[in-house]
């Protein structure tokens, strides 16, 4: 009785820290990558005019991060060079070339501004009046749905980017459409498009954006506006790629440092325990033949194929694919990062727990449109919800993967689990309400759920965005240590799975039942990552599936009777127990 009121006390302090903590991030930083806009240097540039810059003036980024530079033609004044900088209280201007316009209000978007020059560019042999402008946007790990705009009257002309896919264009702080745009490319190729009725430069494709690209636009045949874009934008596997790892390593390295502590105090406590000596025989670490475990499953071997798939669908495709604005209106319900904006389609947790944004995120420039994505993303996200299910975490959420690979780890170096009982699971059920609380909550409270939630920093830092740990770094460590010790951890607290489980009535995959062949040996449970009980003492209902069922298939693959257990897609068998696939495990390599 005492160590379960020890053991409600310790939960009931967890579920308090959780729900107090998320007021308080911004206080706790685990690890501070100075995301800072005022930690860039800004210099002028040594390096030759980009091709894109069909321009006087440009800008360009460092190799290794952190590095901004402006350029002009021979012969222009660096007095006569303006920029602005766009601000939390508003745009700032700084005159006379200076080299540090960076403040510490400063939202990481810049325009530099020439004087009005008479230029002969279309070589006609008359002179145009050509206003030349170029536009910086920072690559901060950030997420906001607005366009950042300037629409000063310095600056008539404009381009805005917003979610790394839209490009609109401004002209007289009005939202300029079916207009005609001349556009230099990255190779220096130029080519002709048009506004559509958003101000989207249509057909602009996303290399063209990320490698940088100059827009001009005349409205009179006397008067040309041109403005070169440069975003901060990265290749993978660069110095800046490898730099922005360092928080995950040091979340890593916390939890290696974690995960020895747990093992030694488990140690500790069972000395004691004449069970010990059995404990301790099987030998600790890595060591020839034992790393592998016989299975003939092709299931599960699919498995890991779509984790593998998915790990790189939500972190490197959306780059390497150069995707354009189609696929980002779709919502996949797995607990990825959004802050990650190289992804192909939208995760949906960023909305889910800031919905006011999901309805607002263009303001009044054209709610039309901002109803049809909505629309869009709550009806894919909703199909997704009532046809897949949970499937999605046991097939394609990078958290899966992480955990099974922790998994697998403890495995190979041939360490216990903690095995999670009937006790402890209950005792885990509050805490996963309170995320539950947290992750909804946060609409009517106004604090922000990914100030604290521990995926964050894996995704956006394999994508290579730099980032601040905050209180989810804490708990990144603390998902770590449990995933190496129990299987699926997060999946057990995780909101958004339980937000997919509830719609299990409806989903295409379904896990089913033989209760006339089972045996109620207890497999299932014992090897359900979920620890779900109902699975083997269900005696009546042929559907066993729950709202916490990730349908890993672990339970058939440990199932040793024929059918007993059976994971159906649309009512057609796709995968079963089989008595021939238990026994294998145990049988001898046949010799070639």
């Amino acid at each position: 009785m005492k160590k379960r009121r020890i053991g409600i006390a310790v939960v009931c302090a967890v579920c308090a820290f959780l729900l107090v903590s998320p007021f308080f991030t911004t206080y706790f930083v685990l690890y501070d990558y100075h995301m800072e806009v005022s930690d860039y240097q800004y210099a002028k540039s040594e390096e030759e005019k980009p091709l894109s810059a069909d321009t006087s003036v440009w800008f360009s980024y460092g190799d290794d991060g952190k590095e901004v530079f402006y350029g002009t033609d021979e012969g222009i004044s660096e007095e006569s060079l303006t920029v602005y900088a766009l601000t939390q209280t508003g745009e700032i201007s700084v005159t006379n070339g200076s080299e540090s316009p960076i403040q510490e209000d400063s939202l990481g978007h810049f325009i530099a501004a020439l004087p009005m020059a008479e230029l002969d560019i279309d070589g006609d042999g008359d002179t145009e009046q050509v206003y030349d402008y170029a536009r910086a946007d920072f690559g901060m790990n950030s997420f906001n749905p607005a366009p950042q705009r300037f629409l000063s009257e310095e600056i008539p002309f404009e381009l805005v980017f917003t979610e790394r896919k839209y490009v609109m264009v401004y002209y007289e702080n009005e939202i300029l459409t079916d207009a005609e745009i001349t556009v230099t490319s990255y190779n220096g190729e130029t080519n002709t498009y048009r506004t559509n009725e958003n101000g989207w430069i249509d057909g602009l494709s996303i290399r063209d954006i990320r490698e940088g690209f100059t827009a001009s636009y005349s409205p009179d045949g006397e008067r040309v506006y041109r403005m070169q874009y440069a975003l901060e934008d990265y290749s993978y596997f660069s110095v800046h790629f490898w730099k922005a790892q360092l928080p995950l390593l040091f979340v890593f390295a916390l939890a290696c440092i974690g995960i020895v502590a747990v093992q030694f105090i488990r140690n500790c406590l069972k000395r004691n325990n004449p069970e010990y000596k059995i404990y301790s025989r099987e030998r600790v670490g890595i060591y020839p033949n034992t790393l592998h475990q016989k299975t003939t499953s092709k299931f599960l071997m699919i498995r890991w194929l779509c984790l593998f798939a998915g790990m790189f669908l939500w972190t490197y495709a959306g780059k390497l694919i150069h995707q354009g604005q189609l696929w980002n209106e779709i919502a996949i319900p797995v607990f990825s990062c959004p802050f990650n904006l190289d992804q192909v389609v939208e995760v949906p947790c960023y909305y889910l727990s800031h919905l006011p944004y999901l309805f607002s995120r263009y303001g009044e420039d054209f709610p039309v449109l901002n109803l049809i994505y909505a629309l869009t993303f709550l009806g894919t996200l909703l199909l997704c919800f009532i046809l897949l299910g949970r499937i999605l975490c046991g097939f394609l959420c990078p958290a899966g993967l992480l955990q099974d690979l922790m998994d697998k780890l403890r495995r190979a170096l041939h360490i216990r689990p903690i095995v999670v009982t009937a006790r402890i699971n209950r005792f885990l059920q509050p805490i996963k309400w309170v995320w539950i609380v947290l992750f909804l909550g946060f609409i009517f409270t106004g604090g922000d759920f990914c100030d604290i939630c521990p995926l964050k920093v894996f995704t956006t830092a394999q994508g290579g965005f730099w980032t601040n740990l905050y209180l989810g770094g804490f708990f990144a460590v603390v998902i770590l240590i449990g995933s190496f010790f129990i299987k699926r951890f997060w999946c057990i607290i995780c909101p958004m799975g339980y937000l997919m489980g509830l719609f299990k009535r409806f989903n295409l995959f379904k896990l089913k039942k033989d209760c006339t062949a089972c045996t109620e040996c207890g497999a299932c449970y014992d090897s359900c990552p979920m620890r779900i009980k109902s699975i083997y003492t269900e005696r009546d209902k042929e559907n066993v599936q729950t709202v916490d069922c990730i349908m890993c298939g672990e339970c058939i693959n440990k199932c040793p009777e024929d059918h007993a257990l059976s994971m159906n897609f649309c009512g057609k068998t796709i995968y079963k127990s089989s008595r021939g696939t238990f026994m294998s495990k145990f049988s001898e390599k046949k010799e070639e």
